[in-house]
């Protein structure tokens, strides 16, 4: 091998270690639904909550750095996990689309779903099909199980909106009947709102939920993944994401 060759073997092997260096410093960016308190949600340009404090918690124990930027709507946040954009989802329901560009950590709590009414609309309600004759609206991008979604998709008239606060004026307006949405997501918006007096949500949930960590498979943090359910034991066992909610939910 000439001169000129081993020079240029030397710049290659050079430029592959100063990448794999700098992949390696490259925080983890970690993003989650703007809405969805106590859980996560946005303030100013960052999505905070009982997620991403665990995932600073679990991520600092395996000694890397991780960033938390609102990203956009819900619907956006998952896009940007599927292509990449985003590592880490703070928090976010299974189901077999986002399996198929996200791997699962084991869940760390429950989240209870919820019909909100207006005050005094109040409908009987213990199975699934009494909301065939009603209309509901949603969020644009929110999951509520794969159960419930594709009965939804098949027998509901749901309309989507792109915020809480214009699904709960549709109801409030009569353009619905009924919001689905997380129970305390919901009732933290009413509470922030002043409208806690105008609307009301159910005695029966429509399901209750598991939310897990997750990571995009084109991330170079999926190999974290064994770490990540270590931490959730851990952190389950000794009550801090019980702790973590409360806090949230107080604040």
């Amino acid at each position: 091998m000439n001169a000129r060759k081993i020079l240029w073997v030397l710049v290659a092997v050079l430029a592959v270690t100063v990448g794999l260096m700098a992949g390696a410093g490259r925080p983890v960016i970690a993003s989650g639904h703007p809405e969805w308190p106590p859980i996560m949600y946005r303030q100013d340009t960052m999505i905070v909550g009982a997620g991403p404090a665990l995932v600073q918690k679990i991520f600092n124990d395996i000694g890397l750095k991780v960033q938390f930027p609102y990203t956009g709507s819900w619907d956006e946040v998952q896009a940007k996990a599927k292509s990449g954009g985003v590592d880490v989802l703070v928090a976010a329901y299974k189901t077999a689309e986002r399996e198929g560009y996200m791997v699962y950590s084991e869940p760390y709590t429950t989240d209870p779903v919820a019909l909100f009414v207006a005050k005094g609309k109040a409908f009987p309600f213990d199975n699934w099909d009494v909301l065939k004759s009603k209309k509901g609206v949603a969020m644009i991008g929110d999951s509520y199980g794969q159960e419930f979604d594709g009965f939804s998709t098949a027998n509901l008239h749901l309309t989507r909106a792109s915020s809480s606060q214009e699904a709960f004026d549709m109801v409030g307006s009569g353009k619905a009947d009924y919001v689905i949405y997380s129970l305390y997501a919901g009732e933290n918006q009413l509470k922030q709102n002043g409208q806690r007096s105008k609307f009301e949500s159910l005695p029966k949930f429509v399901d209750e939920e598991s939310f897990y960590i997750t990571i995009s498979k084109k991330s170079s943090f999926v190999k974290y993944l064994a770490d990540i359910n270590k931490g959730i034991e851990k952190y389950k066992a000794d009550g801090t994401i019980n702790k973590l909610i409360e806090q949230y939910k107080n604040q």
